[in-house]
């Protein structure tokens, strides 16, 4: 009879090893994960006037958001609630999308899902904790486990509402689309891009009454076939002035004036190519006689988890300008950039000095949030902790005040160890000597 239950035993138990494989993966908490295939198909980084966000309030904020598209090339149906994502390939578990609708984060077989990164997640599932900068940085997508990489791509700077995107869909091959295809195939937009004006610059950087003016652009076309760059130019009201505009070495150049001392000339300039894709750049000016005021990029936080927070407990990115000089400086009007091939970014509001005015050796901090609906001091741009520029240019938008490049990476560079709730800072205030800061004074001295 022992002899019988031993035997039943043993048989029991080889029926069990039989019938349950030690390969097998569908016994619970052990079913192999597949990872779906879904790709970042399409992103706008700088996005002014070309597609707006449908769920946005108008009389409660700028509808214009960053956004990405998702695009899933499975043959099954993906629920993306429960996935991370992310803007910085350092951090995969930087937002996780709620799982509480999925009726509107499941994507559909050869189907397209827009995510907007605007912070803004009040309004709804598809909409994420952080925007993407217009200098570049990364996107990805992250599996529920928060280490996994669906899909990632890292970017450089962008042409405002000009969107990046594969094509065909889900393919290694990305190029720029004038006409964005958010929530759509990238296979019709279409070929053709329009000119992109960059880099324009003003010269004497004083100018006299005596001076003529050099206005010098960087035009490209992505298609080869740019045909026709023009400045029109003249005082506010009059701005009816029209040249041509000639290529010398890699820009483009007019020469303008004499102009009268006090005189502020506004000017455009409007680029075409041989498909009629047009081009206007912002309108910009000169005033002869004019002097910029001396302003420093004296301190900054380019990834704020926990280290200083804004007036509604937020922990964004920020900027300190400080003001060396004996008088008050406002500095509404000027821009704000992250990218100092497109200085005009952000132009800050002038309509409250009393909050943008930077007195005698004082110190005043913008908030790179992107979320300017929060005050006059939150600007729409945001910081890359990578590593991207900074820019401050007068109400002009041509004369560049104070700029700097920083590199989180490289060994010598400005930003070098930059690291979370660090902030790179002159010391002492104003000089040309940066270090990375552990304990950041934001609004305060650098000594």
């Amino acid at each position: 009879m022992k002899y019988f239950k031993n035997g039943l035993f043993a048989l029991i138990i080889s029926a069990l090893i039989w019938g349950c494989s030690l390969n097998d993966t569908s016994g619970p908490g052990s079913k192999e994960v597949k990872t779906p295939k879904l790709y970042i198909n399409e992103f706008m980084a700088s996005n002014d006037v070309a597609v707006a966000d449908p769920d946005e309030d108008n009389n409660d904020g700028d509808p214009y958001d960053d956004w990405f598209e998702i695009y899933n090339a499975d043959s099954v149906a993906v629920d993306v609630g429960g996935m991370w994502v992310t803007d910085d390939l350092a951090k995969l578990d930087n937002y996780q999308i709620p799982t509480s609708s999925p009726a509107k984060t499941t994507i559909q077989p050869g189907g397209f899902l827009v995510i907007w990164a605007d912070k803004e997640m009040q309004q709804g599932v598809n909409h994420v904790d952080f925007a993407l900068s217009g200098g570049g940085e990364a996107i990805g997508l992250i599996m529920s486990d928060g280490r996994t990489i669906i899909d990632s791509y890292t970017y450089g700077p962008q042409q405002t509402d000009v969107s990046f995107g594969r094509n065909p869909d889900g393919g290694d091959n990305w190029e720029t689309m004038s006409k964005p295809t958010p929530g759509a195939s990238n296979s019709g937009a279409p070929a053709n891009v329009a000119p992109e004006i960059k880099n324009i610059t003003v010269s004497p950087d004083t100018i006299s009454a005596s001076t003529p003016v050099l206005v010098s652009a960087e035009v490209t076309d992505a298609d080869d076939n740019l045909s026709t760059v023009s400045i029109t130019y003249g005082p506010d009201g009059a701005i009816t002035n029209t040249a041509d505009m000639t290529l010398s070495g890699a820009l483009y150049q007019a020469n303008l004036g004499t102009f009268n001392d006090g005189t502020r000339i506004f000017f455009y300039i409007t680029a075409t190519d041989a498909e009629a894709e047009t081009t206007v750049s912002d309108t910009l000016s000169f005033e002869v006689g004019y002097v910029a005021p001396v302003l420093f990029i004296n301190e900054f936080m380019a990834s704020n988890d926990s280290a200083y927070s804004d007036e509604f407990g937020e922990y964004d990115d920020w900027i300190e300008i400080y003001n060396p000089g004996s008088e008050a400086v406002d500095i509404g009007g000027m821009y704000i950039t992250d990218d100092l091939e497109a200085l005009t970014t952000w132009q800050i509001p002038d309509r409250t000095p009393d909050s943008t005015t930077i007195q005698p050796g004082g110190f005043l901090i913008l908030w790179a949030d992107k979320q300017s609906e929060q005050g006059i001091l939150h600007v729409e741009i945001k910081l890359s902790g990578k590593g991207e520029q900074i820019g401050l240019t007068a109400p002009n938008g041509t004369t560049v005040i104070d700029s700097l490049t920083y590199d989180a990476g490289t060994a010598g560079a400005i930003g070098y160890g930059l690291d979370t709730d660090k902030s790179c800072a002159r010391q002492p205030d104003g000089s040309n000597n940066w270090v990375v800061d552990e304990t950041p004074t934001p609004g305060a001295s650098n000594q």
